[in-house]
């Protein structure tokens, strides 16, 4: 058997002209470059695309799914303990609520509500009004007081500031007398230095506003 060598466009035994060759490497140069010219696909792109399930792959495993059979057991919430768990917890809420209704009703059987007979929102508002009285009448002396205050302490000032004597008059000196005492005395040191003072002349002096001289 001869065997049959496929002819192509480069082989001049191949009978295609030199116009058709050069028609075709054009149209596959033109073919490559719009290929490069295409943005490229990352590689996260490319993985995603490998990872994505066939149509038919995910139908055999929703057929799989669906042929599976049922457990038989009765789910947990249908359980016939924890529906008689409920019904205890229900009757046991039920039966507190009736304790704390007749616990009060037990202490409401012997309250007495009104303490005072007769006593309503007339009186109430008569003792507010004696309460605001005499809360205003206090307030009233208080400020009087601290006003008095204020006044004695503003006389006292003006009485130092107006070169009156606040003190009382000093007595009479009896000049003879001060002069035997002075002359009685004795001159210890044989110098000219005055007397010491008395002690009542002393203040007499203060009192009058006179100088005293140093001993």
């Amino acid at each position: 058997m001869s065997s049959k060598r496929k002819q192509t466009p480069d082989d001049p035994s191949s009978g295609y002209s030199e116009d058709a060759q050069s028609s075709l490497q054009v149209s596959e140069d033109s073919a490559d470059e719009i290929e490069s010219m295409k943005p490229q696909k990352s590689r996260q792109t490319k993985k995603r695309k490998l990872r994505a399930t066939h149509a038919s792959a995910f139908g055999e495993t929703l057929q799989s799914l669906l042929n599976t059979d049922a457990p038989s057991s009765v789910p947990l919430s249908l359980k016939p303990s924890l529906a008689r768990k409920r019904n205890d917890e229900k009757i046991e809420m039920k039966a507190k609520k009736i304790l704390q209704v007749e616990k009060k009703e037990k202490e409401e059987k012997a309250r007495i509500t009104d303490v005072i007979g007769g006593w309503g929102g007339e009186g109430e508002r008569a003792l507010r009004k004696v309460a605001q009285r005499g809360v205003v009448k206090l307030f009233n002396l208080v400020q009087q007081a601290q006003n008095q205050a204020v006044m004695d302490g503003d006389e006292k000032k003006a009485a130092r500031g107006s070169g009156r004597p606040s003190l009382p008059a000093p007595k009479a000196v009896d000049k003879t007398k001060h002069t035997k005492k002075s002359k009685n005395k004795d001159n210890i040191l044989g110098r000219g230095k005055e007397a010491a003072l008395d002690k009542d002349d002393f203040f007499d002096m203060i009192r009058s506003g006179a100088v005293v001289s140093k001993a």
